[in-house]
């Protein structure tokens, strides 16, 4: 029997050894632990004091088991131990997880707007899924998303609640931390999407300035903060961030974005890094071989015009090849062969040999200009995922992942946006692989991947 509980070694219901603290808070201790069963490292959330943190480990556990997306650590089970003096201690097994946590992060201050527009960006996403399987996180902060080496992750579902469902809580044991706490939530409203969304405003703010708004530790400082407004952010920032993160912490919970809204606006402000170099492209192939073909530039009336009088041409030449092969059958060619010259032709191969046929397949239209830029080529994929996304070809996860790669595309040296189209072709084909985007969108992609290829070259 061990004098202290818990400590590492012990095993609980018969399946999970706790091997070594990781974070010990408030409400909670998490352990690094082993599935003894799968034979697989997870984490253990113990519940610390008393029964009401019993009871939102298993409402923790419950809402949590709702919800499947790769940006919110898993839940993987619910099981009660027996402490040594005969209580039942309830703990929650999660997926464990690797890297370091955005409050960890900005210890060393805060981190350049694109990064935390990328991150932002992704807990929107996982707040998305969770709205919509009826879910409000209710604890936004940078303590509970961690950048992990796969991806961005939303953890903590403690003090989650329905969509809808009456805040009976008086003691404020539930209210999360000051600084990051909504309005509304001091207000004893039912939970609503609109607190995460003010929890996602905090964390932005902080992100990219390093405080949160209203920099409080206790809500008797909040309520004083709050009678003169919060933090202002720096105007170097884009104008379109800082407005959405106001948009964020309005004061009425119905003026803020929804998580959706707030993801798509964060996905275009992810910057692309890529290196400002204008790269010339391949010189022409030679004539038989398959060709890149420019669009018409200039007015578009104009080209509209020149595509008809195209086609009208074509329609006339193939008229009067068809009425000739009528008029003389089979084997006539030589009734209009071209009369002999008054001087006699000299035989050359150009004049013998007839002109190759076009390709019977049509050939891919590439950028209309003569050179490309690195950045211009990962517009043209952005835009292509972006496009993909709105169609319903991509998946609003995949075309995440996707834009987050696109934002970490580093202008130092052309061997990084080279790894980075490799990883982002790698990705492609994984994701196409889940079915997560339509084999003609995969299609189009490994298309521009290619042209940004060529343009880092």
């Amino acid at each position: 029997m061990h004098d202290v509980w818990p400590a590492p070694g012990i095993l609980l219901a018969s399946r999970y050894r706790l091997v070594t603290l990781l974070e010990t808070g408030g409400m909670a201790q998490v352990w690094r632990a082993t599935d003894e069963l799968l034979d697989r490292p997870v984490a253990v959330k113990l519940p610390a004091g008393d029964t009401r943190a019993a009871h939102l480990a298993w409402r923790e556990a419950r809402l949590a088991a709702r919800l499947s997306h790769p940006g919110i650590a898993a839940v993987h089970d619910y099981r009660e131990a027996v402490r040594p003096d005969g209580s039942v201690a309830p703990f929650v097994v999660m997926e464990l997880l690797n890297g370091e946590t955005v409050a960890a992060r900005l210890v060393d201050g805060p981190m350049p707007w694109g990064e935390a527009v990328s991150i932002g960006a992704a807990v929107a996403e996982a707040l998305a899924a969770a709205h919509a399987a009826g879910v409000v996180h209710r604890d936004i902060k940078p303590g509970n998303v961690m950048l992990c080496p796969g991806g961005v992750k939303l953890l903590d579902f403690g003090i989650s609640a329905t969509a809808g469902e009456p805040d009976d809580d008086d003691t404020g044991a539930t209210f999360g931390t000051p600084a990051y706490a909504a309005p509304e939530r001091l207000d004893g409203k039912p939970a609503e999407p609109a607190t995460d969304l003010y929890g996602l405003g905090v964390l932005l703010f902080e992100m990219v300035s390093g405080e949160p708004p209203y920099s409080v530790d206790t809500w008797e400082e909040l309520a004083a903060a709050q009678a003169y407004g919060p933090a202002q952010l720096s105007e170097t920032l884009p104008q379109r961030l800082r407005e959405l993160i106001a948009r964020c912490l309005e004061e009425d919970p119905y003026r803020r974005p929804s998580a959706a809204e707030a993801r798509r606006s964060l996905s275009r402000l992810i910057p692309s890094t890529a290196a400002r170099r204008t790269i010339p492209l391949p010189t022409p192939p030679p004539t038989g071989s398959a060709r890149v073909v420019p669009r018409l530039a200039g007015d578009p009336s104009l080209n509209r015009r020149r595509i008809a009088l195209g086609i009208a041409l074509a329609v006339v030449a193939g008229s009067f090849v068809v009425l000739v092969n009528t008029v003389n059958g089979p084997g006539d060619d030589a009734q209009f062969a071209a009369p002999p010259s008054a001087s006699p032709a000299v035989s050359s191969p150009a004049a013998t040999t007839p002109a190759p046929a076009p390709p019977a397949t049509a050939t891919r239209t590439g950028t209309p200009k003569s050179t490309l830029t690195v950045d211009t080529a990962v517009s043209r994929v952005r835009d292509a995922v972006e496009k993909g996304e709105q169609n319903g070809e991509i998946r609003p996860d995949v075309a995440l992942d996707f834009l987050n790669l696109l934002g970490q595309l580093d202008g130092g040296a052309e061997a990084q946006v080279d790894d980075q189209v490799d990883l982002l072709s790698r990705k492609v084909r994984q994701r196409l692989g889940e079915g997560g985007l339509t084999e003609s969108q995969a299609a189009v992609l490994q298309d521009r991947l290619t042209d940004l290829r060529g343009a880092a070259a």
